[in-house]
């Protein structure tokens, strides 16, 4: 039924190596994006002039927008998709470039994470998140079960058969890191984001994002998306609506997403990111392959 997916990353990499892998005249297309984006959040189109936490958001918008560039270079050049899938806020931009919602709303939910970060610091509290290698799901699972409660910690997603995210309280990921380490992980490191994405902690900072996503008004998405925390097949408005308004505080299944892709038809799997972030946690099975930027792009 199904034989492309796209597949829309989140925030996550330094937004300067985004805009270094743009064409030219990809380049132009994206600050002429960006220029209207923060004309619309009332911020300066030039991000280090921007201060505090709209430094932040303007820093946070620019996935956002170059997902719009490429997601566009594809349909111009007639890679379409049969169906889509998000990542943590990958979800959003999925959102927005299958026209559930406009762009600009896109915009104003990433400058709802404004709100959260002043509560998080007004009020002391100390998050991060990790990046473990080397543990299946199950054993990972086990393992921090064995000293961490659900309320410090838990796997904000499980991204292949080794590769996964913690997310909670910043002691216990620190802790996490060191227990795993100890245990024999090919790779443990804090992200230091100072948040919990995909942590159940995250609901009372992210209010005003959530009733965002409750208000806005959704169409039924042009293409369909796969839920990344139910593996649902999104096909309507309001099943669209559902995923972003969970999307902050539930665990993700990135591994189970792709999985159930796989079975669904979907051989070839798009990654609509500048610098290929998903084609390196991610993993397919033989006769499937991840296209990068440069395979569809450069």
């Amino acid at each position: 039924m199904y034989n492309r997916a796209f597949l829309f990353n989140g925030i996550g990499p330094k937004y300067e190596k985004l805009l270094a892998k743009l064409t030219p005249e990809m380049t132009e297309q994206y600050q002429a994006y960006y220029s209207k984006a923060c004309e619309h959040l009332g911020l300066h189109k030039d991000i280090e002039k921007n201060h505090g936490y709209d430094a932040k958001i303007a820093e946070w918008l620019v996935p956002f927008v170059c997902d719009r560039v490429i997601f566009e270079k594809c349909i111009a050049q007639g890679i379409l998709p049969d169906i889509g899938v998000g990542y943590s806020s990958g979800i959003v931009s999925a959102t927005a470039c299958f026209g559930s919602f406009p762009y600009e709303a896109a915009y104003d939910i990433v400058k709802t994470h404004r709100s959260m970060l002043i509560a998080l610091d007004e009020q002391q509290v100390k998050l991060d998140t990790g990046i473990i290698v080397g543990f299946s799901y199950d054993d990972l699972l086990a393992l921090l079960r064995s000293q961490f409660s659900e309320e410090e910690l838990v796997i904000g997603s499980s991204n292949s058969s080794f590769h996964a995210m913690i997310s909670g309280k910043a002691p216990a990921v620190e802790k996490a890191i060191e227990l795993c380490t100890n245990e024999g992980a090919l790779k443990a490191f804090r992200l230091g984001t100072g948040t919990a994405f995909h942590h159940e902690i995250m609901k009372q900072y992210s209010q005003e994002y959530i009733q965002y996503c409750h208000n806005v008004t959704y169409k039924d998405p042009k293409y369909p998306m796969l839920s990344v925390f139910d593996m649902s097949i999104l096909d309507t408005a309001e099943k669209v609506a559902h995923e972003n308004q969970i999307n902050v505080y539930t665990q993700m299944r990135w591994d189970l997403a792709l999985k159930e892709l796989e079975k669904l038809g979907v051989k070839e799997f798009i990654d609509i990111s500048a610098n290929g972030s998903l084609s390196k946690l991610s993993r397919v099975k033989r006769g499937c392959r991840i296209y990068t930027f440069e395979d569809v792009c450069a």
